[in-house]
């Protein structure tokens, strides 16, 4: 055990950033997660870094004092027990329902945006003997991670989990908005490990606030013209398979269903940009496929495999992305947030919207093909092979 354990709330990142920064150039190292929190499966990796840190330094802000996941990392330095490093980088004490447990012991006042004196860290060093040169990060993640939100179950059915996604770069191929080959830079996030199903699609069309109502259309001019033009959404063409992905869906209902699940679930819910889309289906290496670069037409449903129709999103699971994420060759097409014309990630507009992934297309299955090169097709479109998976991004502290 030597390492110190940072807690604090992700609004007050900019500070625990820096002061990690200090403690790492004086010798101390350092377990910090500064990127996003990933639901209980992640939990366990936190339990662990408590577990062995020898010292537990917690930010105290009320944005800290308001966090679960800070509560229940307190709660647990607390009962094992380990030395806690109070820091006081906002409010009070007296004033917070979980602060003021530490009225009584030797805490850092920081509220003027400095970091804490000599004394907090000979305090450190009286548990912890830092290096002579600049400490170390301790790092506990590995991909794939994958992880189940507590609201599958209850909102939408199985299966459903978040495949987490480094940041990274892509190269998307040149096509309609794109006059050239262009490197994106994407920030973490996660995606859906699979596409949207039949039953949780129909989920949406179930539910009293479900599909039928105009809030989930409002979010543009073109899709409420589309909504009272279609008051009944075009069904599954192979609903016989629940676990099927959902097609026969214009861009308008898959943009729809997000804002429904957003709302249901308290998370930022949306559909994939293109670069996110791309990100996630090839990884680092710029591979052809999810898989790697060789044509396997046993990890795809394609149309070598001759079905001609979608299969569950269970069937083909040595299909992987290097992130873990299923079907992102064959299957269906997935519709995107990405304007093919303007480029723009946004809800508003009538432009043509890309498509990837392939469906039944054999030569269309690898990871930069889009539905067509230049452009793809109105948002008002549907066919048989048209589905879509969401993505992720709420900072869950």
């Amino acid at each position: 055990m030597s390492h110190i354990f940072i807690s604090y709330s992700k609004k007050n990142r900019d500070y625990a950033r820096a002061f990690a920064n200090k403690l790492l150039d004086t010798g101390f190292d350092v377990w910090i997660d500064d990127r996003i929190d990933y639901g209980e499966d992640w939990w366990q990796v936190i339990v662990k870094a408590i577990r062995e840190c020898a010292a537990f330094l917690v930010v105290m802000t009320p944005d800290s004092d308001a966090s679960k996941w800070v509560q229940r990392e307190v709660t647990l330095a607390d009962h094992l027990p380990k030395p806690i490093f109070p820091v006081l980088r906002d409010g009070d004490l007296l004033s917070s329902d979980n602060w003021s447990m530490f009225l009584r012991t030797q805490y850092a006042d920081v509220r003027d945006g400095s970091f804490p004196k000599d004394d907090f860290h000979e305090r450190l060093r009286q548990l912890i003997t830092p290096k002579p040169t600049r400490g170390s990060e301790v790092k506990e993640r590995t991909f794939p991670l994958i992880f189940k939100p507590d609201w599958v179950g209850k909102i939408i059915p199985e299966p459903f989990e978040w495949c987490v996604v480094p940041a990274g770069k892509v190269t998307v191929e040149p096509g309609g908005y794109l006059k050239e080959k262009t490197i994106f830079d994407v920030a973490e996030f996660w995606i859906a490990r699979y596409p949207i199903t039949n039953a949780q699609f129909d989920a949406f069309v179930a539910a009293k606030d479900g599909s039928r109502l105009p809030q989930w259309w409002n979010y543009s001019k073109e899709a409420m013209d589309w909504y009272y033009g279609n008051p009944n959404i075009e069904p599954a063409k192979f609903a016989d398979c629940t676990d099927c992905p959902r097609e026969n869906l214009t861009w308008y209902a898959a943009v729809a269903f997000t804002l429904w699940l957003s709302a249901k679930t308290g998370e930022r819910i949306s559909l994939p940009t293109e670069a996110q889309w791309q990100r996630a289906a090839q990884g680092n290496d710029e591979r052809k496929y999810p898989w790697g670069n060789e044509w396997d037409m046993q990890k795809y449903n394609s149309s070598e495999s001759r079905f001609s129709k979608t299969t569950s999103v269970l069937s083909y699971s040595e299909g992987a992305s290097p992130f873990g994420v299923m079907d992102m060759s064959g299957n269906v097409w997935e519709w995107c947030l990405t304007d093919g014309k303007t480029g723009e990630n946004s809800l508003e507009g009538a432009n043509a919207r890309i498509l990837r992934g392939g469906s039944f297309n054999g030569d269309k299955c690898r990871v930069h093909a889009r539905y067509r090169r230049d452009y793809t097709l109105n948002p008002r479109s549907w066919f048989a092979d048209f589905g879509f998976r969401v993505v992720g991004s709420r900072d869950l502290r």
